[in-house]
């Protein structure tokens, strides 16, 4: 099966909505820590909790909406959710969303096709 026919398959799973919106969480708030010119450790001893902890938020663990405050409190950001349909609206893609362009481009120029081993 080719990676465009099984990322076509999978896009509404549930699932892999999950996983992705996990990992796209993580990382913006990756981002905003950086941008806040934090560090890990730095981020844990404002909220309290052990660097360990953050680096599993960081690598797209479920977190709770209630961890995903305390976070931003600690960055002093407030910030709010938009959900989109990625197929009706250009948003700011993490990384893990390059797959699914992949796929948009895919249905544009069939020719580009990426085969996994089955």
């Amino acid at each position: 099966m080719s990676l465009k026919a099984w990322l076509e398959e999978y896009k509404y799973d549930e699932e892999a909505i999950y996983h992705g919106l996990m990992l796209d969480l993580s990382y913006y708030l990756k981002q905003l820590m950086l941008d806040k010119g934090l560090n890990k450790k730095q981020l844990a001893e404002k909220m309290g909790v052990s660097p360990a902890y953050i680096t599993k938020i960081f690598s797209g663990q479920n977190i709770s909406l209630k961890t995903v405050a305390k976070i931003l409190s600690a960055l002093e950001v407030d910030a709010g959710i938009k959900i989109i349909d990625r197929e009706k609206e250009e948003y700011r893609v993490a990384p893990n969303k390059e797959l699914l362009k992949l796929v948009k481009k895919g249905k544009e120029d069939e020719s580009k096709t990426f085969s996994i081993a089955a």
